[in-house]
Formats: structure tokens, sequence, C-alpha cells
């Protein structure tokens, strides 16, 4: 299949469309939140509350069976659906700019899979008055428009910018948000934190961007979700590489990376060295046969361990090696120069202490656990803080049981707007409360003063 045109292209039948549609739905993501049954489920934490991704399967009773190609547009690009608003979450503001052949393909192979007919085990939860979805008026008036976002006139960087802007929806993620969650574009994809993972800056800053990456470092990592043994997707990323850029033409990934090349660099956070060394920089460790075994037996002789070597011995040697050389060869990556330990923000690598890499993320991939049951906060910390001096190249690390726990409780506090919006909002149900006891009130003394008067 030939890479799809941002223009109207010409199908043979409807055979070709389905199979368009197919392509289109990877390259939106669409199995990242729903599945690839699409029968939904994904949970987005947000400080209001929980967002769960709806049963998009051509179900008549608990999907959308009944949607015609119209509703499905009006859902891509107002964020309507036939029956409700939904929220932002759904990334209503990107695909708005998805053109007319790719919904009317999308529609075709949407409406052409199986029906799963149950609903998803969890629905949106949010508390008032956040979960009055007519709200969303106000806030599509404020933040539904079209974008003022670079597209020059060179046909791949514009197929790149589509790619990314629109069906890849990368600013949704990547963009920092303002208090009411509108994405500022002045920051376009400088990176955010968003349902406790960070998505780093997409700029082309060499330090905090990805200046320092080569185009074949960014064709792997959206092709097979790692890039030079130096940094591997993990998170809603991997889900995205699995589910969507893993399945893209050669072309279309040229596309991305040329645009992404133009983004102007954004310098952002702490980050004081690249998070991935230049190419010519990398250490390439090797792993020889035998060599983990042989450097185990010999550091487990060892009885002058400090407590932070102890908890690396024992929990993450046997795969990473006890030098974090790795073994390549069996997809346990090197922790010498890894991103994750690069990173000024730790987020990333907390999340993944935590809570480990399921089997089957990404390709040959192995699992790999998380340590939130076996070990301690204060000893995540100090596991932490020495794989990231000593194979990450930071000059030191000071993370502490409380950085931890805050990962691990994932408590986003609610902006101080939507908190006063809040509570303006109670107010006005208790002044209306009291405006209509006051009229029974009225209308009560005034039948009993006709009665008198009678």
């Amino acid at each position: 299949m030939s890479a799809v045109s941002l223009g109207t292209p010409t199908f043979a039948d409807d055979t070709d469309l389905v199979t368009q549609g197919e392509y289109i739905a990877r390259a939106s993501g669409c199995m990242s939140c729903h599945q690839e049954d699409l029968s939904g489920g994904y949970e987005v934490e947000t400080p209001m509350g929980t967002i769960v991704a709806p049963n998009i399967s051509p179900s008549d009773d608990y999907g959308i069976g009944g949607y015609d190609r119209d509703d499905l547009a009006n859902v891509l690009r107002r964020g309507v659906s036939p029956d409700r608003r939904l929220y932002p979450a759904m990334p209503y503001t990107s695909y708005r700019g998805m053109s007319d052949a790719d919904i009317d393909a999308l529609h075709i192979w949407l409406q052409d899979q199986e029906p799963v007919d149950v609903p998803p085990e969890q629905t949106t939860d949010l508390p008032f008055p956040f979960n009055i979805r007519t709200g969303m008026i106000g806030w599509n008036w404020m933040y539904l428009d079209d974008r003022d976002l670079p597209v020059p006139d060179d046909p791949v960087l514009q197929r790149g910018a589509y790619l990314v802007n629109h069906l890849g929806h990368c600013g949704e993620c990547h963009t920092p948000r303002n208090d009411f969650f509108g994405m500022q574009d002045e920051q376009y994809l400088a990176g955010e934190v968003l349902d406790g993972w960070l998505a780093p800056n997409l700029t082309s800053d060499p330090v905090s961007g990805l200046g320092s990456w080569s185009d074949q470092d960014i064709s792997d990592y959206l092709r097979i979700g790692q890039a030079g043994n130096v940094i591997q997707a993990a998170g809603p990323m991997a889900d995205f590489v699995r589910h969507g850029t893993s399945h893209l033409e050669d072309d279309d990934i040229a596309a991305i990376i040329a645009y992404l090349r133009i983004i102007p660099a954004i310098a952002t956070g702490a980050q004081d060295i690249p998070l991935i060394p230049p190419e010519s920089e990398r250490s390439h460790p090797e792993h020889r046969y035998g060599q983990v075994r042989g450097e185990m037996s010999a550091v487990l002789t060892n009885f002058d361990l400090a407590e932070q070597e102890q908890l690396y011995v024992a929990h993450c040697a046997a795969c990473h090696g006890v030098s974090g050389q790795g073994q390549p060869q069996a997809y346990y990556p090197p922790l010498v120069q890894n991103a994750a330990l690069r990173r000024a923000d730790p987020t990333n690598l907390i999340q993944v202490l935590l809570h480990g890499v399921p089997a089957g993320m990404l390709e040959r991939v192995p699992a790999m656990p998380g340590f939130a049951d076996e070990l301690a906060p204060d000893q995540i910390a100090m596991l932490a803080n020495y794989t990231r001096v000593t194979f990450g190249d930071r000059p030191d690390s000071d993370l502490t049981a409380a950085d931890i726990s805050r990962v691990l409780s994932h408590e986003e506090e609610m902006p101080t707007p939507l908190r006063i919006l809040q509570v303006l909002a109670w107010v006005g149900v208790g002044v209306l409360i009291l405006v209509a006891v006051l009229m029974v009130v009225w209308v009560a003394r005034r039948r009993k003063l006709k009665r008198q008067r009678g």
C-alpha cells in the first residue's frame, strides 16, 4: 500500500477504501485508546477525574453502529456526537484538520469491523460541574479553532505537517496546556506531563529536544519503539508505537521526520545534557556470551557493596548487566547513556521502576517487573539515584521517597481557575436553591394572606 496523500485520492472500489480507512485509523492512533477491537476502556487520569475511551466498534447498542459519515465528521472536527458532547481527551482539536477523503475512508473501515456488544468496564467519572457536558460549548468557543502552525509549500513537509498536527495529533500530549487545558501554541511540541508521564520536547532543540537525534534514531523509535540502544518507548508512547506509528509507510515516517526538523527549537526544563548523545559520542556497549553470569558471580563475592549497589545487583543486574551494558541481542537495553537516566526530569524513569513494562508492549521487548510492591519508596529512590549517576552521566541525583510517592499516588492538583469555577458552580446551585425556597415561602405567604382576607 502506498502512503496516503494529503489531497483527495482516487480509489478503485470499496475494498481499497477499507484498507485506506485502516491506515488512517493507525496513523490517527485510534487503537491506542480504543483497543484493537475498538471496545474502548483506556483511562485518562485528569485533575478533574477519569475520562474513559468509549466503545467505537459498530455496535448499535454500545458503539457507533448508528453513526453516518457526517456524525463521524462532527465527532472528529467538533467533538459532538449524536447524543452528547465529548471532552478534549478525544483529540478533536487536532482531528479538526482531517481531510474529507480520510474521514470517508475511516468511516467505511469503522463500520466494516466486528461489533463489540459490551460497554467498557468503567465510564467517565467527573465531579460537578465538569460532568455537565454542555459546558464544553464554552471550552470549544475558546480553544477549538484552526491552529496557526507552520505548513510549508514543500509537499513532503505538508504531508509531515498533516501527520504530526492532525492525524498523529502529537501536539495533544507534547504541547504545554494552560489552566483550562487549552494547548499553548507558542510552546508547540515543547513537552508536557500528561496522565502521569512526561511527553517530551519534540522541537529541534539539541539538548531538550530532538536536535541531537539522527533521522535513523527518529525512524527507529517510531517504527520499533527504540533507537540506538539508548532510548526506549514506554507508557502511552509505547502504546502509540505499537498500535500506530509502527504501521506507517516509510514515506510517511520520512515526512514526519522532515517536518519535525523545521519545528522551531524551544529549550525547556532543566535538561543540561542532550537526551541522547550524538551518534559519534555513543559508547555502543557490547554483550559477550556468558558476560552477565561472569559479572554476577564476581560481584556476589564482594561483601563491601554499598546499599544502592546491592539494590542494583539484586534487582537489575541480571538483565542489564553489572556494568550496565545490557543484553541487546535479547532486547534487554543497555543502561549506559540511556535516555531515561540522562533526563533531568525523572518522571518516566520512576514510572518504569514502579510499574515496569508489560510483556508484548512492543515487538520482541521482554517484560520488566515493577518494584512498587517489592521495594519501599526510599529504596526505589536510591536505585534511581544510583543508576542515573552511574550510567546516565548525571552529575548528581537526589531523589527522595517523597518524589517516588508523588508519582505513585499520581495525584494532580486541580488548577486554581478550575477550582474557583467549581466553587462558583456550587455557590450558583446554592443561590438557586435559596431563590427557590424564598419563592416557595413567598407564594405560601401570598396564599395565606388571601385566605385571611377572604
